[in-house]
């Protein structure tokens, strides 16, 4: 098991985000590609591979939320289309593997009773473009040795997008994120999805969730925080400490030293 940090945007720099991850003796940096200083135009792959080699950090790349791989429009879906593939040769040449990233609802109507998603009101075509997106992004991971893995951001449960997952997984690198405070936002309806894919969990989101809010400092709420890293330390692996700030993050790596053991016992 590898534990990391995501990029915080209190910091302006990669060096700071570097520095930090250097003090909290973590193994690797989420690049979140939401912000401008992870951008492939701005942060070179040399640059990446120097810190490597420098600092013996690794990383791993979260790809831009508003990534909507099924848009009906499609100009706009090329253009997510090629920035994921962008990226996927950004990170391969970086010596990067692992890129997570969303499976995106679409939009929804609100009638006076309920939420329809149009994506499940034309799931078929919505199923057909994803499955034609996906086909070209797993054929050029696979030959890259990339890894993509889909994370679940309260919406496994969601019925149209978990039999998207179940035509999804047909492709042999199909992988998941199990994002544990998502999860439990959701009162854990998403577990049930991780248990029928448990062989293709690849990287977990690890951050606690109270009955205001996810992305808390670990053990601070409701979800089984060591439960959590037992399952990936069993599995070998990579976590993310998903807090948002560096008190919060320096908070969370003294609660894991105070409360979890790394030899497989609680």
């Amino acid at each position: 098991m590898q534990l990391g940090m995501p990029t915080l945007i209190e910091f302006k720099t990669i060096e700071q985000n570097v520095d930090l991850c250097k003090e909290l003796g973590l193994d690797f940096i989420e690049l979140n590609m939401n912000l401008p200083i992870c951008l492939s135009e701005n942060l070179s792959h040399q640059e990446i591979r120097h810190i490597k080699n420098e600092y013996g950090i690794e990383f791993t790349v979260h790809l831009p939320e508003e990534i909507d791989l099924s848009s009906f429009h499609p100009s706009i879906r090329r253009g997510h289309l090629q920035r994921c593939k962008e990226t996927i040769e950004w990170a391969s040449r970086a010596g990067i593997q692992t890129l997570n990233m969303h499976l995106n609802n679409g939009i929804y109507f609100t009638l006076p009773h309920e939420r329809m998603w149009i994506n499940e009101q034309y799931e078929s075509e919505f199923n057909k473009l994803l499955f034609e997106s996906y086909s070209q992004l797993y054929q050029l991971a696979n030959s890259l040795n990339v890894v993509l893995s889909i994370e679940n951001t309260c919406n496994f449960h969601v019925p149209f997008i978990r039999r998207a997952l179940e035509m999804l997984a047909k492709f042999e690198n199909f992988y998941l994120t199990w994002d544990v405070g998502h999860d439990a936002k959701v009162n854990f309806k998403e577990g049930v999805v991780f248990r029928e894919f448990t062989d293709r969990i690849k990287h977990i989101h690890l951050h606690d969730c109270n009955d205001k809010s996810d992305h808390q400092p670990l053990y601070s709420g409701n979800v089984p925080i060591n439960d959590r890293l037992l399952f990936a330390e069993n599995h070998g692996l990579s976590v993310v400490i998903e807090v948002k700030t560096s008190t919060s993050l320096r908070e969370s790596v003294e609660q894991i030293k105070n409360n979890y053991n790394f030899n497989g016992r609680q």
